[in-house]
């Protein structure tokens, strides 16, 4: 009995749970354009300084200007293996347009400002269930260091090529086979044009003499008017067995072909008057090397305190050249008919091949003590002793990206150079790096000519010997003698020295960046400069030893 009087209630042997109810799963939202969709850009200016690259005080060569790249990226993954992406780029010199004629604003007047495509691609990955990988448009091709392969990012436009590329991609080993087009002859019937091949009209250029002595003069861009089709292959393999060693086995075909300037599409070789052309022909380089390298991690660091990157290249092929050979000294010529022209012309009976026999070695060497990292490198590209001969030993440097090997002033190509340089830097964790570098750079066949960044010969800004001419000790008294002939009792070895001192900070999503050259001339140079072969009597001093380089680089990324 309860208080209240109440009989108590006996509790009810099975009660009833709470009814839930049921959740229907919520249905996945639809997939939208912006799914895999990812876009970045990049903004970059550098004014840059340049004096007195002729070492001629008699010549004003000082150059300034800023130049400006801006990048824009899109990138779409449709699904995880397959992705598309085109980056645009526009590359321009600060005030190289000049104002629009009806107001103050600016606007493109016809000048070589460029906004293009710098990559357009898809690439399909992980085909057949294996690291396969298949990427077909413009794209950028970077391999080992960058010495003979490269994106070339540091000029104001940089470096593409339009191909196909397979890729093999495994923990221990990659392989890379890639087919690219560098020119193409033919225009398509829609209105797309080239600018190689077989055309009525080319665009002239300014030649001017790198000494400064003569005036310029037009010639026609007879680069574009030979070359017609060209492709530039490669078959690029890394062995990784381990996080400290990789080795790199590659080779790397260019094959050029040349064009008739006579623009007759009828198959024969040769022109008028000029039988040792290789007009009708194809020039076919052949490069095979080996890279050794300890610096596998990102940015190429090591993980161990001695870093190393070893390189050898060779190369072999035909120029497409049929030359008189150098044993014939009676010059056996024969009476020939040109099949276009009916002319008859002069050619010798006995010909042969002008072949590659070239090579390029690279050494890098660094030792890292906490942030301080020391380093020296020795680097030979391999001359010609004489340019006349049936064989080029001059190294073909191909697609390169030399900026960061032969000194911040971009002098020298990987071509007739030796180079010795040691080099130190200190990185902190919050106030950037500073690197100080020295270079030695002298000719490795004191005959050939100095060749610059993109590896042509800059005839005329150094001693050069073109046929090799050992035991005459006489001065001649033309500038070039007989064909820049100069005996070589006369001829210069050292190019310059050059101290670089760079440094940059980052700052967020910014890199800022400065640097400063002093290059110091050596005898090749100064001996044709103070040239006392042109003629003794009236010989003056031109030569002024030392030119100066600079540069500050802010870049932006987001």
């Amino acid at each position: 009995m309860e208080p209240n009087g109440t009989s108590p209630t006996a509790p009810s042997p099975n009660p009833s749970p709470s009814i839930q109810p049921i959740q229907e799963p919520k249905p996945s939202p639809p997939p939208t354009w912006s799914d895999g969709f990812s876009a970045g850009a990049l903004v970059r200016f550098r004014p840059e300084m340049k004096y007195n690259f002729d070492f001629n005080r008699n010549t004003n060569d000082n150059v300034d200007f800023t130049g400006q790249k801006i990048q824009f990226f899109v990138q779409k993954e449709f699904t995880k293996d397959v992705i598309a992406k085109v980056t645009f780029q526009d590359s321009r010199l600060w005030g190289a347009e000049k104002g629009s004629l009806t107001g103050i604003a600016t606007a493109n007047d016809g000048t070589r400002q460029s906004t293009d495509v710098r990559e357009a691609y898809i690439e399909s990955k992980n085909n057949f269930g294996f690291p396969l990988h298949v990427q077909a448009g413009r794209q950028i091709l970077r391999y080992g260091d960058e010495r003979l392969v490269g994106s070339l990012d540091w000029t104001n436009v940089g470096r593409s090529f339009d191909g196909l590329r397979f890729k093999w991609e495994d923990k221990f080993f990659s392989s890379h086979l890639f087919v690219t087009s560098v020119s193409e002859r033919h225009s398509d019937i829609a209105g797309n044009t080239t600018n190689f091949g077989v055309k009525s009209q080319y665009n002239t250029y300014l030649d001017c003499p790198y000494n400064g002595t003569k005036v310029c003069t037009p010639k026609i861009d007879a680069q574009r008017q030979e070359l017609g089709d060209s492709y530039f292959t490669g078959f690029y393999n890394t062995l990784k067995p381990s996080d400290y060693l990789h080795i790199d086995l590659y080779y790397l075909g260019l094959q050029k072909e040349y064009l008739r300037t006579n623009n007759s599409l009828v198959l024969t070789t040769g022109e008028v008057g000029n039988p040792n052309t290789r007009a009708g022909r194809w020039d076919v380089l052949h490069t095979y090397g080996i890279r050794v390298t300890n610096k596998t991690q990102a940015s190429k660091k090591a993980l161990q305190a001695i870093d190393y990157s070893f390189e050898y290249a060779t190369q072999t092929g035909t120029t497409g050249r049929n030359i008189t050979p150098k044993w014939d000294s009676f010059q056996t010529n024969v009476s020939l008919v040109d099949p276009l022209t009916s002319t008859t012309y002069q050619q010798n009976l006995y010909r042969e091949k002008e072949r590659y026999k070239t090579f390029a070695f690279g050494a890098d060497i660094g030792y890292t003590i906490s942030k301080v990292r020391m380093g020296v490198a020795y680097d030979v590209g391999s001359g010609d002793p004489n340019r006349t001969d049936g064989s080029i030993a001059s190294f073909q440097n191909l697609f390169h990206t030399n900026h960061f090997f032969y000194g911040m002033a971009d002098q020298v190509s990987w071509v007739n150079m030796k180079s010795k340089s040691v080099n130190i830097s200190y990185a902190t964790e919050s106030y950037g790096t500073f690197r100080i570098d020295y270079f030695a750079i002298e000719k490795h066949k004191l005959q050939d000519s100095w060749y610059d960044l993109v590896g042509n010969a800059k005839s005329g800004a150094s001693t050069e010997s073109i046929a090799n001419n050992q035991y005459d000790v006489s001065q001649v008294l033309t500038e070039n003698g007989t064909g820049n002939n100069r005996p070589v009792s006369m001829l210069g070895r050292s190019l310059f020295r050059e101290v670089d001192v760079k440094y940059n900070l980052p700052f967020k999503n910014i890199l800022i960046e400065g640097g400063y050259s002093m290059i110091f001339a050596g005898d090749a140079i100064q001996n044709k400069v103070n040239d006392r072969t042109v003629n003794a009597n009236v010989y003056t001093n031109q030569f002024s030893k030392t030119a100066q380089f600079a540069y500050l680089m802010v870049t932006a990324q987001f």
